[in-house]
């Protein structure tokens, strides 16, 4: 019996398996966000169907949204400390194979109809969880 190929990527520029690409943030039309796993999963479920893709690093510990560029949204974001906003910046970001499942990989697996996480609702999820303090809860 012949196995199953994986189905191709949804965009060209995600690594075919289990590969990564070293991404420029702003090159393919988006720019990211990134909290703490702790923070980031409970932004993840404030969320909930309404997010777009989610990357997953487990070395460092941290979840990555991919945001539309320049979003006025998030701004007010940039000087908390458990936010990293990157674009535009020479910043990068390690794009996961749609089959990785370690290290660097798509937590929320990016779709033709589900890869951009709408900045305000971000935002907003943010808000509800974040810690009143800027410590761990």
């Amino acid at each position: 019996m012949p196995t199953e190929s994986p189905p191709p990527p949804p965009h060209d520029w995600i690594p075919p398996g289990g590969g990564v690409r070293w991404t420029r943030v702003g090159e393919l039309g988006w720019h990211s966000l990134t909290l703490p796993l702790y923070l980031g999963n409970r932004v993840l479920s404030a969320l909930g169907e309404a997010g777009g893709a989610v990357i997953q690093e487990d070395v460092e510990q941290w979840l990555a949204w991919l945001i539309e560029p320049d979003s006025a949204a998030v701004q007010h974001l940039r000087d908390h400390p458990e936010v990293t906003l990157a674009g535009n910046d020479d910043s990068y970001l390690f794009v996961p194979g749609m089959t990785r499942d370690h290290t660097v990989w798509w937590r929320v697996t990016p779709t033709c109809d589900r890869l951009i996480t709408s900045a305000e609702l971000l935002a907003d999820a943010f808000a509800v969880v974040r810690p009143r303090t800027g410590g761990r809860p």
